[in-house]
């Protein structure tokens, strides 16, 4: 009885799996919707138990951010928050903040993921390009006060003076 229990689910993981990778080759070549289709069925066909799950959800959301339906963004935030996730889950949610212009969350999503994996490809690239915000001059005022902003360029300024003379 137990044999014959086993084949469905490695059926049904294989078809999740070529699913996916569908899903990777439209996301390549830019059909968000196309891709985000592909992801959807892997994710619906994968059981319950398959470890990969977490990583369809957040291909899944990535696709629909890119395709400009911001409900990808739960998707990538459900993905991430599940344990034993991978490194690549993270990068998806740091993509997919990036994209709606939430950097904070960016780089909290980001940091976790480099805590997770410290030399995941796509997640160093992406500590690169996200640049960092230097410390606001008057910590007690938002960052969008109007007197942090002055005195952030006049500083800024300042300082990009004194490393162009050396």
């Amino acid at each position: 009885m137990t044999t014959s229990a086993t084949p469905v689910p490695t059926t049904r993981i294989r078809e999740a799996e070529e699913e996916y990778q569908l899903g990777l080759v439209f996301f390549k070549k830019k059909q968000w919707r196309s891709a985000a289709r592909h992801f959807s069925l892997a994710e619906k066909r994968a059981p319950r138990q398959d470890p990969q799950l977490h990583l369809y959800r957040s291909w899944h959301g990535l696709a629909l951010v890119y395709s400009r339906d911001v409900s990808g963004l739960n998707l990538c935030r459900h993905a991430a928050a599940q344990p034993g996730i991978q490194a690549t889950v993270f990068q998806n949610l740091v993509l997919a903040e990036m994209k709606l212009n939430h950097r904070k969350r960016a780089c909290e999503a980001l940091s976790e993921g480099l805590q997770l994996d410290p030399r995941h490809h796509g997640l160093v690239k992406l500590s690169k390009q996200i640049k960092l915000r230097r410390r606001q001059c008057l910590v007690f005022l938002k960052r969008e006060h109007p007197l942090n902003k002055w005195l952030g360029k006049v500083t800024y300024r300042r300082m990009m003076r004194r490393v162009a003379r050396r």
